[in-house]
Order: structure tokens, then C-alpha cells, then sequence
């Protein structure tokens, strides 16, 4: 395949014009979930805000032109933790896990039982495709390592389709054809597949845009506004019914509501991309100009469209020489080449987990450490970790032939403290030596104070008699033990009794789930508490995802209580509260009143850098529990 250098440069800038039209049209209206029809006159702010959509972009360009085709996902996460503040949904999970030495792929996995198809990776899909014109499969590929750090396999599948269709239309100008060619990177079966496809029935069916969202939304919709299984496919609705014409692409994007800003900027970038910016009218690129508007650190030293897309063609221009994709673009000015950063380290080092890289006093942890590249005939291979951990085999080799460590970390039974991070490193003794640092996050330990339950109803209400012989009744406005003053040390020691067992429940991926301990069905109130070590005074957030009532108190003060039942997501309450340094007492009261009961408990820091929200902080990752 061959494009002149001209066609390649004006459709880049197309592409990042149309995401930037899209995002600050999108931007005021993300999170609304409604039909939102507005006139075209009307469609652009005042001001153009930054946008995430891009800004990640912009950075993982920064990274290709240190890397070139060695880029990692450890290049990528050291990037962001450097260059990018957002701690946002997924993002901010991505952060936590890469403070504690989790990389990717678990640091896209390990507590994102919500965000991991979450819309933040299909939203970057663009610069793997614009480095790779002509070459999915390559743009795919880079697309899955940046997709890892903060997602799994729906939403990577998502950017790698994005990907490949992005690095296939400066080629093929036509939606459906380039869908058609890269839907298959969507997980077989899953939500978002069956909706991706769904909208494609809709339209060839001839249903209104309206109707075809509502069909999506009946068949497997989901409350979260920036869920990329309902996003995605509500992207191609834009793309469909938007004709190939950007400013009805656009509206048509929004008419379905949610995550408006993703949506409108990624269909933005793809017919901004097969129209070239010479083709974009006046009155959509006039709004946004030429000016490249970040909300991150990092900074480009041309802060303009035309500047990333000169910038953007130079890599695809070497990428596609390095990689030799077979693609011609023919025309390229002279470019200076990629720096030595970008050759391949000669040995690396990875760590997987068999399991959660979490770990409770007196658990295991299997870990696989493996060796790539060059090796010596025979190179001795330490693991090294925290006091008290058990590391088996802690020495051996590796070679040519054995490259594969399988090693098992035995977290220390009698320890008084559990950290939150617990830092591993893998040694290699080469020339020079070679080492690769990775994390055991410490689980939460809740002390299981017992479970309560009113055996005979109230007989002043009507319902409960007459539902006697049938069930157990619990109320959140009594209180079955003292609170907040009861002895914990002897509710902790009189239940293990009773239950045979330490009454411990550890948290390992913030969840508070009595289950582990209890299979008592019915409604019932349980009774928890935890000591955690705070190294300094200082305000922080507990967030809480909760499906039922509870009540909250830290150090003997009612930090929360909420008699209610609803859909669980981990946000659904957060509080302010001002944790001590050293020891801090939580007594946490649960109620189950349904079938099941979901509960998750976490701390933010509450620096208030970026605005009085917790979602705008990161993780608190220093905090230590006391053992029990």
C-alpha cells in the first residue's frame, strides 16, 4: 500500500482536529444519560476545555519517540505516574496498583471489578493507528499494551478495533467496511460484541436513532455513564446514522447521551481522519483552532494541532521503516532518526501472578518470573522481599533453556502489622545486574464482631407478623451491640470461639464480604472493625460502595450511616474525616436485607489539589493494618 506524505499529514490532523471538535462538544454534556438534542448554532462552548481523550495520546507520543518499537506497558505507566495527574475511575485504580508495584496486565484487573470496561482505553486508540497506517494487527498490538494498564478484555478488545480501524482508513474510507474487518477483536459473546453488532442490525433494519439506542439499552444496557459496553456501541450509532457528514455524526453521537464527551470524540476522529483536515468545514474547525488544549503536566514544545500531527507522521514515517510493514509513504521530508532509547533493552525482566497479587498474614502468593533476551550459559536469579516473607526458591538460575522461574512468596503468620505495600525484587546477577521491582498488595483485616438478628417480629408492624414463620428481621436503628464503645478485643475472641476459627475477613480487593465467614441466610447485621495506622495526621476520604444500610465510625465518631438499598457501584458514598497518625479505630455495622449484600470500603487522600472531589485524588496506599 502507498500514500503520499501530504495525504497521511492532513488526514492525522483530521483525526486529531475531529477528536478535539468532539470532545469539547461532548464535554458539558458527559454523564448525561438522557435523549439531548440540541441545534447546531449551539453545539460548541465558549471556552474549549481539555480532554483526556486526547491528552493520554499525547503523552504515549511522547513515549514512541523516546521507544519506538520497544515500548512497553512499564514505558506507558512510568509516563503517566510522571506526566499525568488523573486519578479518575479506572485511572486512579491504575495508579494505586502501579504504587504498589503491580504492573500491567494485573494493574488493569486487580480491585476494578467496575472501571475495567471502563471508556478510557477505547478513547486512546487513535495514535496506534496513526503510527501504523496500513499495518491493524501491529496497531492492535501496541493498542493491548496500552489498553492492560487500566483495563481488561472488553474494553482492550474495543481500542484494539479502534486501533486497527484507524490504521486501515487512510486506506479504506468507509465505517461499515472497516468495522466489518476488525470486529472480531471484541471478546466473542460479550456484552459489548452483542451491542456492537446490535447497532449494525439496527440500522440495516431501518430503525429511528432513537430506537435503536432503546433496543441497546434493552438488550444489555448498564446505569454507569461511562461504560465502554453501552459507549462503544453508541459510538457506531453516531457513525451510522451520521452519514459520513461530521456535524450529524456528531449530533447523533450526543442524541444518545452517556459518555458524550468519548463517544463524540472518537467518532469525530474517525470521520476527521477520512475527510483530512482540508476537508473539515470551516465552521467546525474554527471553534477549536489550531490550539492543543491539555488538562495534564506534560507539555509538548509546539502546543498546536498541526504541530502533534507533523509530530505523530514522523513516527509513522520511521515506525514504518523500522517495523517494515511493507506500506510506502512516499514524499517524507527528512526526519531525524529515533534516538538509542528506542533499541530493545538486550534482557527484561516480567513478574505474572496466578492469582490476585494481594496477600492476608499466613497467605501464598504464586508468582512467575520470567527472563527475555540475551542470558549468559547459566545466571544466577534472586528474589528478594519484606521481613518475614518467605521466598521459595529465593536463589536460582536461569539460561537459555530456563527462562521460566515459578516462585511462591509466603506472606509471614504472626507479623503485628500488614502493610498495604509490599515490595518485592527480582535480581538478575548479569552484566550489569538487572533488577525488576513488583508488589504484594496487603489485604484489609476486619475483625468479625458477630451477627445479630431479630428472631420474632415487631408486633406493631402488620408486615413483619405476618411474615413470622418466613423470615428474620433486622433494623439498622438498633443496635445490637454497644456503639461505638464495645469491647472488640472480646467480641473478636468470643466469636472465634463460637465459629471454631480466627473471626478474621480479609479485604483484598476492598470488599468487606462476612460470607468468608458466615452463611447465614436471611436478613441479618453484622458487626466489623479494623485498626489501621495512619503514618501522619491528615484528611483523607472513605469511599464506600454499599448495596444496603450501614453505619460508619472512625475513632468513636459517627462518620456515616445510610438505611438504604441500591445498585452497587464503589462510589456510591464517600466521606471527609481526618485520620490520626498511628492507630485508627473503624466500627462498621452491616445490614443484609436481600439476597446479597456488596460491600467495599477504601481511603483517598484529600488534598484538595484538584477540586473538593474524591475522585480527583489518588489512593492512599501507606496506610498499615494492625493484626488482630
Amino acid at each position: 500500500m502507498r500514500i503520499s506524505y501530504d495525504r497521511y499529514l492532513d488526514q492525522i490532523l483530521g483525526g486529531w482536529i475531529g477528536k478535539s471538535i468532539g470532545g469539547a462538544i461532548g464535554t458539558r454534556f458527559e454523564g448525561n444519560k438522557g435523549w439531548i438534542e440540541i441545534a447546531p448554532e449551539d453545539m460548541f462552548p465558549k471556552e474549549i476545555p481539555p480532554n483526556d481523550d486526547l491528552d493520554l495520546q499525547v503523552l504515549w507520543l511522547k513515549v514512541l519517540e523516546e521507544k519506538g518499537l520497544a515500548l512497553t506497558s512499564d514505558d506507558l505507566a512510568a509516563a503517566w505516574l510522571e506526566g499525568c495527574w488523573y486519578p479518575f475511575n479506572e485511572y486512579g485504580i491504575f495508579r494505586r496498583n502501579w504504587r504498589l508495584g503491580i504492573h500491567p496486565p494485573m494493574s488493569g484487573r486487580f480491585t476494578n471489578q467496575f472501571w475495567e470496561t471502563g471508556m478510557g482505553c477505547p478513547i486512546r486508540s487513535e495514535i496506534w493507528g496513526y503510527v501504523f497506517p496500513g499495518a491493524p494487527d501491529l496497531a492492535a498490538r501496541y493498542a493491548a499494551v496500552d489498553g492492560s494498564l487500566d483495563h481488561t478484555e472488553q474494553s482492550i478488545g474495543a481500542e484494539q478495533m479502534l486501533a486497527a480501524m484507524a490504521s486501515m482508513a487512510f486506506f479504506v474510507p468507509d465505517v461499515r467496511r472497516l468495522a466489518a474487518m476488525f470486529l472480531h477483536y471484541l471478546p466473542e459473546g460479550s456484552p459489548i460484541a452483542l451491542l456492537t453488532r446490535a447497532a449494525f442490525e439496527a440500522w440495516d433494519e431501518g430503525l429511528s436513532l432513537r430506537d435503536a439506542r432503546d433496543r441497546l439499552m434493552a438488550l444489555a444496557g448498564v446505569p454507569e455513564a461511562c461504560d465502554s459496553q453501552i459507549n462503544v456501541p453508541f459510538t457506531f450509532l453516531g457513525l451510522l446514522y451520521g452519514k459520513n457528514d461530521l456535524q450529524e455524526t456528531l449530533l447523533a453521537a450526543l442524541r444518545c447521551g452517556y459518555d458524550t464527551d468519548c463517544t463524540l470524540a472518537t467518532a469525530g476522529a474517525l470521520i476527521g481522519q477520512i475527510l483530512g483536515a482540508s476537508r473539515i468545514p470551516a465552521h467546525l474547525r474554527g471553534p477549536v483552532g489550531d490550539q492543543l488544549v491539555m488538562g495534564i503536566q506534560y507539555r509538548r514544545p509546539e502546543m498546536t494541532l498541526s504541530a502533534l500531527a507533523r509530530d505523530t507522521a514522523r513516527m509513522g514515517v520511521l515506525l514504518a521503516a523500522q517495523a517494515r510493514t511493507g506500506v510506502e509513504i512516499d514524499g517524507a521530508p527528512p526526519m531525524a532518526p529515533l534516538p538509542p532509547t528506542a533499541r530493545p533493552p538486550q534482557t527484561r525482566i516480567s513478574v505474572d501472578y496466578a492469582g490476585l497479587p494481594a496477600a492476608a498474614p499466613g497467605d501464598r502468593v504464586s508468582v512467575v518470573v520470567r527472563v527475555e533476551g540475551e542470558l549468559a550459559r547459566e545466571t544466577a536469579l534472586r528474589i528478594e522481599g519484606p521481613e518475614g516473607w518467605v521466598i521459595v526458591p529465593e536463589r536460582t538460575t536461569v539460561d537459555l533453556t530456563r527462562r521460566t522461574v515459578h516462585a511462591t512468596l509466603h506472606a509471614p503468620g504472626a507479623a503485628n502489622l500488614w502493610p498495604m505495600r509490599n515490595l518485592f525484587t527480582a535480581r538478575l546477577d548479569s552484566r550489569p545486574p538487572l533488577d525488576y521491582t513488583f508488589g504484594i498488595a496487603g489485604a484489609g483485616l476486619w475483625q468479625f464482631l458477630g451477627v445479630y438478628y431479630d428472631p420474632v417480629p415487631d408486633e406493631s408492624d402488620p408486615r413483619q407478623v405476618g411474615r413470622r414463620f418466613n423470615q428474620h428481621f433486622v433494623s439498622l436503628r438498633q443496635s445490637y451491640i454497644p456503639e461505638p464503645d464495645a469491647d472488640v478485643a472480646a467480641l473478636y475472641r468470643a466469636w472465634s470461639a463460637r465459629l471454631g476459627r480466627p473471626a478474621l475477613i480479609p479485604s483484598y480487593e476492598h470488599e468487606v464480604d462476612p460470607t468468608r465467614l458466615i452463611g447465614l441466610r436471611g436478613p441479618y447485621c453484622c458487626y466489623l472493625a479494623r485498626t489501621v495506622i495512619s503514618p501522619e495526621e491528615r484528611p483523607a476520604y472513605v469511599v464506600v460502595g454499599n448495596s444496603d444500610g450501614f453505619r460508619l465510625y472512625v475513632n468513636g465518631e459517627l462518620i456515616a450511616e445510610e438505611d438504604e438499598q441500591t445498585w452497587w457501584t464503589p462510589f456510591n458514598n464517600s466521606y471527609r474525616v481526618t485520620l490520626r497518625r498511628g492507630p485508627n479505630r473503624l466500627l462498621l455495622k452491616l445490614l443484609k436485607r436481600s439476597d446479597e449484600m456488596r460491600f467495599t470500603l477504601a481511603f483517598r487522600a484529600d488534598t484538595g489539589a484538584f477540586g473538593r472531589h474524591h475522585n480527583s485524588e489518588d489512593w492512599l496506599v501507606d496506610l498499615v493494618d494492625v493484626v488482630p
